[in-house]
């Protein structure tokens, strides 16, 4: 037959009528807070329909002639201001806890009747919704809005299961009906506009949102539209900065009402409970907090050790009885008992020392509470039964509590018997130091941090005289341990009464049986801290005899004993310092970091400073991890500690890089962990040493005292020579206090608060005096020409570089006129765009391809960089234009920014590849073909581009304007692939000027190639002709004759413009080949060689990793780029090294993705190595002209072991060519390739050019 278990309503005590009756404190907080609640709201919305009127009178002042435009914008600014506090009106706070899960009426009917009893008897209203929680914690929530000034919201109750199983249901219902004291409240509504109010302050003040972001992106656009922006920030940042400090004033009046609410909350639970059973509530919170926190670690511990224990709470009562043993404290969770006579005046809870100042408190202190409870004390009988009574199926709830605790935890965990979790929770707290025999002195103590090192340790030791193993724990050590932590609380007091972080009742205090003055508390402070020092050398003494003792009993019996416990003692010091000294680090960097982002934008000298202390962190962490090879334990302390392999394998490879500029952000995130992880391995350390070491004096003492034989010590441990100390006094300084401007941003302080609060008015005083304020519509102009182009917008003209942007100020017509020109006046073109809802953008003559990009910042993840081809104008969303975008946000809600970027670094060929629509795509090709400067590298490109998609009367028109350039002539042989034509036509323009070495150049360079000896004779008719010399090199290059090569290739560097970025290239790639190796040399800045070499040294570089062999990791970090991802398919399939899945990737690989011609010649050979049909490489082998065949026909050769007809079928070819062909017959060759191909290959060719090739 099931027992249910009935809940009884215990019969309240007799309350006199006026018990709960609003006091006068309390009616007094009450006006105040309203008072300063309604001017609040009066200036709030004064200023908000302020902004609104401004800006209906700047339209309509727009309607009647005047700077409409500059009516506009000062109107838009007034919105933005009127929306920055007005939206906070209708913010919603959801303040649905995490980790809450709510229960219903037919879930728990036992739980409801009980709650609604208890809710009627305090006439409150019953709770809306009621929530279970882990948390040692009851509360009221609810949802607030500016509207809840008018219309009361529903509220819900929160129960914490761990303050349920802390405590018996008398108290539990104390505890509840203080929460339902909250809610009888209501009728008042002080309380209720006060939150309200303060949330709606918060929502303003505090939260960034994507207004934020808009003012934040429209200064990142342009650097001269910053000051804009900053304007604008400096207007918002004011008119926050002026709500929150007259808040501020609200706030001091609101506390007090709130402790004043807590008081007569405290009033209700006394008249339905009494007078003790709240206090009794309040005396077990401390140890509920402190078991559920110990209790949650272990749960999780076990969690990770795939053991997931079913019933939290069960733990939770098992820890707290421990507790009570292991600190000798008969009432940690239990309740003082009442005495019988004078109940009334017996107290719980004593004043503190120091108190935080009353005008910062929003809750009174535990005496002050006691104190309101028993000024009219009603006698009750408090119920002890279980408060798990009020619930039906307890153990199942508790069992799916449990569960939801567990949630979100990593990996898998299967449920284990709680009895069996129970043993190993009494495993841990049955440890050697716990015994109440050693009174204490192990706990929370450290043996070791007072010695430099190991040696000091012995060396007190065997100072130490004899002593009788019976006086080696007597009793009054356990008041000796006492004492100093009693010491200890009065002096972290004194400490925060003296910095003015808490304040003395009174003027006077009485300490160490003496009584101080408040002027005399720094003398006070002095003397407690020499009786800490006194009683910490005691205790030293003490620790020094126990070793003494137990070492003679050692030496005694021998069996190695002696040095093992040496050795113990060396690990115990080397584990309290390291642990230490990397906590002391870590607190540090979390110091530093608390200044730094105090305020909303940090100096650099901030930034710097918390660099070097997470740099200081980290070398802390790279000793210890560095040194814990050295570390060597025997079985006994690695059993206790539960590994299996060394202690160098259990804290794992230390992977963290060091922090710098660019990384901070996630550094911080990832040394969080890293220094837990190796803070508990290190607190797990010195707890095994410390229980093995006083295991192994046990033993020793029971067989000295037996004198039977003793089994051989186990091995000694070993520790690191050196490691990082920490003395006892020798922490790292930290930062107490902000400088002076940080106060100012923060309002810390009166005077700093009153200087804000000076400066933030006078600002917005300002502006509502302004009327209007300037601006005007925008575009944003792009040049991805290669030449320099004036554009002209509605009459504003600004000059745009090459690969610049800039923003011109545009009409607020709706279509605009825009002409570009180029620097001789010419027009480049002309159109009348309409402008669009968002940010326009001009692309010179469609001359760039744009795209779009999601940078994020810990938000999701899914969207896709899109492609937007090459528009000529078009709007954009965009919160970043042709800007780097920020290294880190500090929206909590926007956790991305769109980019806008225009693509650069690529060849014509690749940029042209990106633009999907035909037309844009030959519009951009004529573009660059017909008005790049001839200068530019890729001018050549384009030209061939324009003329083999039909365009060739560009290069007709380009030579019509300027017939004797050089570069042209060449685009002109090149393109006709030096037909017999043109190079006729080009020995008649020598004739007809035999004194111009430019066009004995471009004849000797047409048709057959001309000789050494021709080419020698021109260049000495023709000495100083660079032409003629960059002829010769080539020649040379091209013929393998590379030695001769070098000295004339350095002389022609930087007098070609037009060749200058190839001959940086060539000079670099043909001294690696002459000195056998790739040496790090200085490169021209910002040159394409510089930028190809540094992808070899950068260790972030997919080429990098691919130059290094790390296939893996190549592929890996080119996953997300489709384009170079597939490059990088071929390239690795191709290397050496190479997994047969890598190959078949590369083979499978479609034909339109990731082709060029280093990926073009290497696929070729390995699709013939594996079988497989050349022909689809060789049909997109254009590229490549007269050399195709030939290299088709080396590879070939190369397949089929014919080396030397290989080097024969090659011929006279551009050195960067014969490289390619020679990566290329590696491939199809194998291991039999030639050494040299190999060594050429990889030398010549930078990492980008070629697969692997091992040396």
């Amino acid at each position: 037959m099931e027992c249910i278990i009935q809940t009884a309503i215990p019969s309240q005590p007799a309350v006199p009528a006026e018990l709960t009756r609003p006091t006068a404190a309390y009616q007094r907080s009450a006006r105040l807070a309203v008072a300063g609640l309604l001017a609040f709201v009066l200036l709030y919305f004064g200023l908000a329909g302020w902004f609104l009127f401004s800006a209906w009178r700047l339209v309509h002042a727009s309607q009647h002639g005047g700077n409409g435009f500059a009516s506009w914008c000062a109107a838009i600014v007034a919105v933005l201001l009127a929306i920055v506090m007005l939206k906070a009106v209708f913010a919603v706070r959801h303040a649905m806890s995490p980790g809450v899960v709510e229960v219903k009426r037919e879930e728990q009917p036992r739980l409801f009747d009980y709650l609604m009893e208890l809710a009627d008897a305090a006439g409150a209203p019953r709770p809306h919704r009621v929530f279970l929680s882990n948390r040692v914690n009851a509360a009221v929530f609810y949802d607030l809005s500016l509207l809840n000034l008018i219309f009361p919201s529903k509220k819900n109750l929160e129960i914490g299961l761990p303050l349920v199983n802390a405590m018996p249901l008398g108290e539990l219902r104390a505890v509840l009906a203080h929460e339902f004291g909250h809610f009888a409240q209501r009728s008042m509504a002080v309380g209720r506009w006060a939150y309200v109010a303060q949330q709606v302050v918060q929502e303003m003040v505090a939260r960034r949102d994507k207004l934020d972001d808009f003012i934040e992106g429209f200064g990142r656009i342009d650097i001269r539209l910053r000051l804009v922006a900053w304007v604008l920030q400096v207007i918002v940042w004011s008119l926050r900065s002026l709500v929150e400090q007259v808040f501020r004033l609200v706030v001091l009046m609101q506390r007090a009402l709130s402790r004043e609410m807590e008081m007569q909350a405290d009033l209700v639970a006394v008249s339905l409970t009494g007078s003790d059973a709240l206090v009794h509530a309040l005396h077990r919170l401390g140890a509920a907090d402190d078991a559920w926190e110990r209790s949650v670690g272990f749960v999780f511990s076990e969690h990770g050790a795939g053991r997931a224990t079913v019933d939290a709470y069960a733990v939770q009562s098992h820890v707290t009885a421990r507790m009570a043993g292991i600190l000798d404290d008969p009432y940690y969770g239990k309740v003082p008992p009442l005495p019988s006579h004078q109940p009334e005046q017996h107290r719980v809870f004593k004043a503190e020392l120091g108190q935080p100042p009353r005008m910062w408190q929003t809750h009174p202190q535990n005496h002050e509470r006691e104190e309101n409870a028993k000024r009219r004390y009603l006698a009750a009988a408090v119920d002890q039964s279980s408060a798990w009574s009020l619930f039906d199926d307890a153990a199942g709830l508790r069992q799916r509590m449990t569960a939801h605790l567990l949630e979100g935890q990593e990996g898998e965990a299967a449920p284990v018997e709680l009895e069996d979790s129970l043993k190993r929770l009494a495993k841990e707290y049955r440890r050697e130091h716990f015994q109440s025999r050693y009174c204490g002195v192990y706990f929370g103590r450290s043996l070791t941090r007072h010695a430099a090192q190991a040696g000091e340790l012995r060396a007190a030791r065997n100072a130490q005289p004899a002593a009788e193993a019976s006086a080696l724990y007597p009793v009054s050590l356990k008041e000796d341990v006492r004492q100093l932590r009693q010491l200890q609380e009065e002096r972290a007091q004194l400490s925060a009464v003296i910095n003015g972080h808490a304040k003395v009742q009174g003027n006077r205090v009485q300490l160490g049986g003496e009584e101080y003055r408040v002027n005399q508390l720094p003398a006070a402070l002095q003397r407690t801290d020499e009786r800490i020092g006194q009683l910490e050398e005691k205790l030293r003494r003490h620790d020094a005899t126990v070793r003494a003792w137990h070492y003679a009993a050692a030496v005694k019996l021998g069996e190695g004993w002696p040095a093992y416990l040496d050795s113990l003692l060396d690990v115990l010091h080397y584990a309290e310092h390291s642990a230490a000294d990397l906590r002391d680090a870590w607190g540090l960097v979390l110091n530093t970091r608390a200044v730094v982002t105090a305020v909303a934008r940090q100096s650099e000298s901030n930034i710097r400073r918390l660099i070097a202390d997470c740099s200081g962190l980290y070398l802390v962490l790279d000793e210890i991890y560095r040194g814990n090879g050295a570390v060597q334990l025997d079985p006994q302390l690695m059993e206790r500690l539960e590994m299996t392999e060394s202690w160098q394998t259990a804290l794992q490879k230390f992977t963290l890089s060091p922090v710098s500029r660019d990384n901070i952000n996630d550094w911080l995130h990832a040394v969080a962990n890293w220094t837990s992880h190796t803070s508990n391995w290190l607190g797990a350390l010195r707890s095994a040493v410390l229980e093995q070491m006083l295991v192994s004096e046990t033993l020793l003492a029971s067989h000295a005292r037996s004198g039977a034989p003793i089994a051989a010590a186990p091995q000694p441990c070993q520790v690191p020579i050196s490691y990082g100390v920490l003395l006892a006094g020798g922490e790292r300084k930290l930062q107490t206090s902000l400088d002076w401007w940080s106060r100012f941003q923060r309002a810390d302080g009166w005077f700093a608060g009153g200087a804000r609060l000076a400066v933030a008015g006078g600002v917005v005083v300002s502006v509502l005096g302004m009327g209007m304020a300037l601006g005007t519509s925008t575009v944003m102009v792009y040049n991805g020409l290669g030449t320099p182009v004036r554009v002209t917008i509605d009459g504003n003209s600004r000059l745009v570089d090459p690969g610049q942007h800039v923003t011109i100020d545009a009409s607020a017509d709706a279509q605009h006129n825009v002409e570009a020109r180029l620097l001789d006046g010419r027009l480049l073109e002309s159109l009348r765009p309409r402008d669009g809802a968002e940010q326009s953008v001009y692309n010179v003559a469609g001359g760039s391809v744009m795209a779009t990009g999601i940078v994020h910042y810990g938000g999701p993840g899914d969207e896709k960089n899109t492609v937007l081809g090459a528009p000529r104008w078009f709007d954009t969303d965009a919160d970043v234009l042709f800007e780097e975008p920020p290294k880190s946000v500090s929206s909590k809600s926007k956790k991305w920014r769109k980019v806008l970027v225009a693509a650069s670094g690529m060849g014509p060929e690749s940029l042209s590849g990106l633009v999907k629509d035909e037309a844009q795509r030959k519009a951009m090709v004529s573009a660059h073909a017909r008005w790049d400067s001839i200068k530019a590298p890729s001018t050549y490109t384009w030209l061939t581009m324009a003329h083999e998609g039909g365009a060739g009367d560009v290069l007709v028109q380009r030579l019509k304007d300027d017939p004797e350039n050089v570069q042209l002539r060449r685009a002109e042989q090149d393109i006709a692939n030096e037909s017999p034509e043109i190079c006729s036509a080009a020995r008649e323009r020598v004739k007809e000027r035999p004194q111009d070495g430019d066009r004995l150049y471009l004849a000797l360079r047409c048709g057959q190639a001309a000789t050494r000896e021709e080419i020698a004779a021109a260049r000495a008719r023709f000495p100083g002709n660079a032409w003629l010399a960059y002829l010769h090199v080539r020649t040379l290059l091209d013929h393998g004759v590379w030695n001769e090569a070098l000295e004339p290739l350095r002389q022609v560097q930087g007098k070609l413009p037009y060749e200058n970025a190839e001959l940086e290239m060539q000079l670099e790639r043909l001294q690696r080949l002459l000195e056998g190796q790739v040496r790090t040399r200085l490169l021209p800045a910002d040159s394409r060689v510089a930028a190809m070499a540094q992808t070899e040294r950068d260790t972030n570089d997919p080429y990098g990793a691919l130059s290094r062999g790390e296939l893996g990791k190549a592929l890996q970090a080119t996953k997300d780029e489709p384009g170079r991802a597939a490059r990088m398919r071929r390239l690795v399939g191709a290397s050496d090294g190479a997994s047969a899945a890598q190959v078949q990737a590369a083979l499978e690989e479609p034909m339109a993705n990731g082709i060029d011609q280093a990926t073009l010649l290497v696929g070729a050979a390995l699709a013939l190595r594996h079988g497989r049909d050349t022909e689809p490489y060789w049909v997109q082998a254009k590229s490549m002209r007269e050399y195709a065949p030939r290299l088709r026909r080396f590879i070939e050769a190369a397949n089929a072991g014919k080396f030397q007809e290989a080097e024969m079928v090659l011929g006279a070819m551009p050195m960067e060519a014969r490289a390619l062909a020679y990566a290329a017959g590696v491939v199809a060759a194998g291991d039999g390739a030639p050494a040299h191909w190999r060594k050429t290959a990889r030398l010549v060719l930078f990492a980008p050019e070629r697969p692997y090739l091992r040396s």
